[in-house]
């Protein structure tokens, strides 16, 4: 029964079909010629214009997900760099490229202070941050910064260091009866405990713009200014490095680049950013009347609007300069958004120079200050090198640890990897993309693409985490990828994370 019902109404379904094309075909002979050959031009103009709309679309979405997926490849495409021959401005650039005997008292003794006069660094902290983090950056990064100017949200001295409140350069009419103003207040009448973490990081957006204005207006002669966070390290001897080959007179945004505001980019402030005086000078401009009177408001007040609606004072900050004629040099992996133990050691990460890191745990800050310290700096610090730091290729396995929290992968629910460890181990073995995995223990295996360290994952109630390296793949990849020269990655927006 339910078989003749559908072929009746399949049968009347063609009928009416074939009816209609037998009218509209009645129709077509009743135009004149020439109606008919305007109408066959404007159906094939319309066909071509909408074949052209599906190929850019099908352009545009590839050239989407290549850069979307781009740092998800084990083997990235080409990129373009420099392979300068540069020469430490260290005293201590040793003859050979060994670990050297060291001790913490000499960490400043080869630093070339010199260059000081023409790099100006610049550190932001919030009162609402870890003390030991700051004091800890203190005595390692900026250790042997003389010249180091800290910016904060409240008046106080730290480790030597006066620490200004840079908020305090904006009046009070352009917070308004603000949560943020509220918040900053009770930061200034010592109520610490009442402002939260959150309140803390919200603050922090309003800090960028007056950080730059009145980071010139301290050094107005310094040719190069470096702004960095309390976990942000950075290695300074590659920075003087790339500085010298470039003419600070030129208005130059180093960083790793991130999406902003329209079209723009910005430098992620957490793995710190470099500004030309030549970019400071654009972006702190204001026009001015015959008279000499100032036709424009500061910096920040003709941004107040912006920074009340945007997330993040670096995002601001990029927008401000990009608005200035002043466009980012995106130097990712150079400058880093990753920690020492998430580095995804791969092709991005091998053969180019170490400028900055994002989110180091206090021990990793420490260790490597004195690590990089021992052995030279006859070469550039290279990913290849810090990877030796960490230890890798000697690890093949470690309980209550995870390493695939950033740019894993799981293979589909019923492949036997997610059995046991053992078989997610046998199952990354024999994968030509998965370098190491982690396997929860409620049934789950996580391949990555990369040579990452992780962190420890301590166990709970729910479950527990291991995670192991196929030590076979990282032998090929290091005899494989022996680097001849520095990549000095050249600029790009493409290139993110």
């Amino acid at each position: 029964m339910y078989l003749n019902n559908a072929t009746r109404v399949l049968t009347a379904a063609l009928r009416m079909l074939c009816s209609f094309a037998e009218g509209i075909s009645v129709y077509w002979k009743s135009w004149p010629q020439k109606s008919q050959k305007r109408a066959l031009m404007v159906i094939l103009t319309a066909f071509m214009f909408c074949l052209g709309l599906k190929l850019g679309s099908d352009l545009f979405y590839a050239h989407y997900w290549e850069r979307a997926t781009i740092s998800r490849f084990p083997n990235p495409p080409y990129v373009d760099y420099w392979d300068w021959e540069t020469t430490s401005r260290f005293s201590n650039a040793h003859n050979t490229h060994e670990i050297q005997e060291s001790d913490d008292d000499d960490l400043c003794d080869s630093f070339p202070s010199y260059l000081l006069s023409r790099v100006q660094v610049v550190l932001k902290i919030g009162s609402t941050e870890p003390p030991n983090r700051v004091a800890t950056h203190l005595t390692t990064v900026t250790r042997c910064i003389t010249n180091l100017i800290v910016f904060s949200d409240h008046e106080s001295e730290i480790k030597g260091h006066h620490v200004y409140d840079i908020l305090a350069t904006l009046p009070e009419s352009f917070w308004g009866n603000s949560s943020d103003f509220q918040a900053y207040s009770a930061l200034q009448r010592g109520e610490f405990e009442t402002v939260g973490g959150s309140q803390g990081w919200t603050l922090d957006k309003y800090k960028f713009l007056p950080m730059v204005e009145r980071a010139y207006e301290m050094n107005p002669t310094a040719q190069w200014f470096v702004f960095i966070e309390s976990d942000t390290y950075f290695v300074w001897d590659n920075l003087f490095r790339l500085l010298d080959q470039f003419d600070p007179s030129s208005p130059l945004y180093f960083g790793s680049p991130t999406h902003g505001k329209g079209q723009s980019f910005f430098a992620y402030g957490g793995a710190g950013f470099v500004l030309s005086t030549a970019a400071v000078q654009r972006l702190i401009a204001r026009k001015v009347k015959s008279n000499g009177l100032y036709s424009q408001p500061s910096l920040s007040q003709r941004y107040k609007g912006l920074i009340n609606v945007d997330c993040c004072g670096d995002s601001i900050l990029g927008w401000a300069l990009y608005e200035s004629g002043v466009k980012l040099s995106g130097m990712w992996p150079m400058f880093n958004p990753h920690p020492v133990h998430g580095v995804p050691f791969n092709e991005w990460h091998w053969c180019q120079p170490v400028i900055s890191m994002h989110k180091l745990s206090l021990e990793d800050m420490a260790e490597l200050a004195r690590w990089e310290n021992r052995r030279g700096r006859k070469l550039p610090l290279l990913y290849a090198d810090l990877f030796e730091f960490t230890k890798l290729g000697a690890i093949d396995y470690k309980p209550d640890w995870d390493n695939g929290d950033w740019g894993g992968w799981q293979e589909p629910p019923q492949s036997p990897s997610h059995k046991s460890v053992e078989a997610c181990a046998t199952a990354c073995h024999e994968h030509p993309h998965c370098f190491s995995y982690t396997y929860i223990h409620s049934g789950h295996c996580v391949f990555v693409p990369s040579m990452r360290l992780g962190a420890h994952k301590p166990a709970t109630d729910d479950t527990s985490l291991s995670a192991g390296w196929d030590l076979e793949k990282i032998k090929q990849f290091r005899d494989a990828h022996k680097c001849q020269r520095p990549q000095w990655v050249k600029p790009s927006t493409n290139r993110i994370f």
